[in-house]
């Protein structure tokens, strides 16, 4: 199987995943239809529109017959996935930003960057925009800290 297969079938999947996100929302009850709903229905959406993107720019691109190599990368992904883990079972109790704000940079040097400047402003970034769209705007209460 190529990169190129590989690539626009997972991003077909997730965007029937988003699909099917946004249309579960409709089924909650109570609150959480008024509140819990919103944030699905974004976050669907913004998945869903996303992948979408990335698809048409997938099907645009190079014709690329490169055969996906695994084998390759399993050190790095085995980082990541540890790491991933990590951070689930610190979410509960240290909350989103203290476990986010340690994740996103450890993640970034995993994959190979090592422009500092740029992986601290990008953590910045995704800290800013998550407590700005999430607890400002759609008022989602977070677990553990808060601001």
């Amino acid at each position: 199987m190529t990169k190129r297969s590989v690539d626009r079938i997972v991003l077909a999947i997730i965007i029937l995943m988003a699909v099917l996100l946004y249309g579960s929302a409709a089924n909650f009850t109570g609150i959480a239809r008024t509140t819990s709903a919103k944030y699905v229905r974004f976050l669907a959406v913004f998945i869903g529109v996303l992948s979408s993107g990335q698809l048409a720019y997938s099907l645009l691109r190079d014709r690329s017959l490169d055969k996906l190599i695994v084998t390759t990368h399993w050190p790095r992904f085995i980082g990541l996935l540890v790491a991933l883990v990590i951070f689930a079972m610190v979410f509960e109790t240290l909350g989103f930003f203290i476990p986010a704000a340690i994740f996103i940079p450890v993640v970034a040097v995993l994959l190979g960057f090592r422009n500092y400047l740029a992986i601290g402003l990008t953590t910045l970034g995704v800290l800013a925009f998550v407590y700005i769209v999430f607890i400002q705007i759609l008022s989602v209460n977070l677990p553990g800290f808060n601001f």
